[in-house]
């Protein structure tokens, strides 16, 4: 998929945006499938942002002392 960013649009922003993680395994895939990017603080309207299938893992439900 891709997307087409808007003024002010950060990479870490989209990428929790779209895959609800920011875990290493997927946060550093998306950065390699947007390499072009990676220099820029903040993307700018019309910069094209790829999001790879990426298997994003069910989260784990937390286990409190209480429960």
């Amino acid at each position: 998929m891709k997307y087409l960013a808007k003024d002010g649009d950060t990479l870490d922003m989209l990428c929790y945006k779209h895959y609800k993680s920011l875990e290493s395994e997927i946060y550093s895939e998306f950065l390699r499938a947007n390499e072009h990017l990676l220099k820029k603080d903040m993307l700018k309207g019309g910069d094209m942002v790829n999001f790879p299938d990426i298997a994003v893992k069910p989260a784990k439900k937390v286990a409190y002392l209480w429960e």
